[in-house]
């Protein structure tokens, strides 16, 4: 009996606490949240920014990885496929890769052109995100301008011009501008 009222009197004192706490100030409404302070956070709009801002770090994650393949496309100049895998075999027949590496920057640039018109982003990001556009447009014209040499009939660019357009390894001064947005877009992940 003695057990049963000190329950009692310890459930009624534990409710009486939950009742006077918050009573002072104006409850939050749905989708409200209340500081100790007493002001009031607008949830659904934390939310929505929040969703937006991984949508962009999505977004530039998804443009850091296309300009990082172009090293990988790099990788197969000279490359043919035979049974056993790539073999050194296919010198002067470059045409093909350097359009597949053209089609990725054009995606990028679709991808920039997304980003640039993001509302709700600091001055330093679009900073980063025109400057990214700059040099993979750069890169596109200067691919273009170069046809000549790079988009040859049958797909006959030597090796030497298709290290100049795309490879930062073995020719990190290429002329084309791909080290100048491989660059741009690592100092754009670093925001």
């Amino acid at each position: 009996m003695i057990m049963k009222r000190i329950t009692f009197c310890a459930l009624l004192m534990t409710l009486f606490l939950l009742m006077s706490c918050n009573n002072s100030a104006s409850s939050p409404k749905d989708g409200q949240a209340a500081k100790s302070d007493g002001t009031l956070i607008d949830l659904k709009s934390v939310s929505s920014k929040i969703t937006e801002a991984v949508a962009f770090a999505k977004s530039v994650t998804e443009i850091h990885t296309l300009v990082k393949s172009i090293d990988d496309l790099a990788k197969a100049i000279k490359k043919k496929i035979q049974a056993d895998g790539l073999q050194d075999d296919n010198g002067g027949k470059n045409g093909s890769l350097l359009a597949g590496a053209h089609s990725v920057i054009s995606a990028v640039k679709t991808k920039l052109g997304v980003l640039e018109q993001t509302n709700g982003i600091s001055d330093e990001l679009k900073q980063k995100v025109t400057a990214v556009k700059t040099d993979n447009d750069a890169f596109i014209k200067k691919l273009e301008t170069e046809h000549s040499d790079l988009g040859k009939a049958d797909g006959a660019v030597t090796d030497e011009h298709a290290k100049e357009a795309i490879d930062k390894t073995n020719k990190p001064d290429g002329t084309k501008g791909v080290a100048e947005l491989k660059n741009s877009t690592q100092q754009l992940m670093l925001c």
